[in-house]
């Protein structure tokens, strides 16, 4: 009946009458899920498929199971809230192993295909994510169905009251088109898994890095990257190998350029631009071409050592050529860096 009235008095224009109802209802849903009322009560409230867009506001997050949460908003996107702290935790992340929605609050093109989207935190709080690790997206299919992918942020966790994603769109990728349909003041749900946390900074008992990634790749080799280069006293010497189909596909260039100029000599980073192996000359490229391939890897990268991490980040077929697929732990046999010598405690698939 309530959501019955909401949507007629929407379809009428009575925002005043909207809003307090939103109000009303924002009073009565921290009764129920603070008291003992029925789940089934609060199931149905919190399903109202409502999200404000103007300038006085009210915006609820969808319960999607324990954790439920409530965004108010007056200024026309909705505010964070803290995650139910019952909810289970396995890194100081400040998502839990449960799906949180926090709000898009800004979408920023960096490249014809490519967006920056940042995200709302509470005021004064940081994402606070192990570096390095990604968090999950819940996204959505044409047919309504959620759909899960991994991002890592480019934000450092300095950086307080909200994160950023850097996003490629690609023409099937069904979280990024769902993503790229989406206006500041969706709220988005994520949540971090054990999986998701990788090789740690500041990679203890190793005194060099090997980067390789292609395209979005990127975005955990920049993560370690910027902790690295917020520590004078970090001596790690790094080798970061980026693979792009062509010069306008890379991204964060002027962010890593100025990384390595800050860096003294001990960041390296090497871009390799071409849609094939045999790639020919690119007009007004000076670098390399091709793909990363074996060759690149013994001219550019640290050999085979103890002391040694190689970090590998890419769609699936850079995984299965480098080192296999990236849900398998061991380095794959015949793959390139197998055949150079690198062992399964020397590669970490990001």
């Amino acid at each position: 009946f309530v959501a019955l009235c909401i949507s007629f008095l929407c379809v009428l224009g009575r925002a005043k009458a909207t809003i307090n109802m939103m109000r009303t209802l924002h009073v009565i849903g921290r009764q129920l899920t603070s008291s003992k009322c029925g789940a089934a009560s609060s199931r149905l409230l919190f399903a109202l498929p409502f999200v404000a867009s103007s300038p006085s506001s009210l915006a609820l997050a969808p319960r999607t199971g324990p954790g439920l949460q409530m965004i108010r908003t007056f200024t026309g996107v909705p505010q964070a809230e803290m995650p139910d702290p019952t909810l289970e935790r396995c890194s100081s992340c400040f998502f839990p192993t449960e799906f949180h929605h926090v709000p898009l609050i800004n979408v920023r093109p960096v490249s014809h295909d490519t967006k920056v989207y940042t995200f709302g935190l509470p005021p004064r709080v940081s994402l606070s994510l192990p570096v390095c690790a990604c968090i999950l997206l819940q996204g959505y299919d044409a047919n309504g169905q959620p759909v899960v992918r991994p991002y890592t942020p480019i934000s450092s966790n300095h950086v307080t009251g909200q994160f950023d994603l850097l996003v490629k769109h690609y023409d099937k990728g069904v979280v990024s088109q769902w993503l790229a349909s989406q206006t500041a003041g969706t709220l988005v749900a994520f949540k971090h898994i054990p999986f998701n946390i990788k090789a740690q900074y500041p990679f203890t008992g190793r005194t060099k890095l090997n980067m390789i990634c292609g395209g979005t790749g990127v975005t955990p080799m920049y993560q370690a990257l910027l902790e690295l280069a917020s520590n004078p006293s970090d001596a790690l010497q790094v080798t970061c190998l980026i693979a792009n189909k062509a010069v306008t596909d890379i991204l964060l260039r002027e962010e890593l350029e100025a990384i390595v100029k800050q860096s003294n000599g001990r960041i390296k980073v090497v871009h390799v631009i071409g849609d094939r192996p045999d790639q020919p000359p690119i007009p007004g490229w000076g670098g390399e071409v091709g793909w990363v391939d074996e060759a690149k890897i013994q001219k550019y990268c640290f050999k085979p050592d103890p002391d040694v991490l190689t970090l590998v980040c890419g769609v699936p077929p850079l995984y299965h050529l480098l080192c296999g697929p990236r849900t398998d732990p061991q380095v794959k046999e015949g793959t390139v860096l197998h055949r150079l010598g690198y062992t399964d405690d020397m590669v970490s698939k990001m």
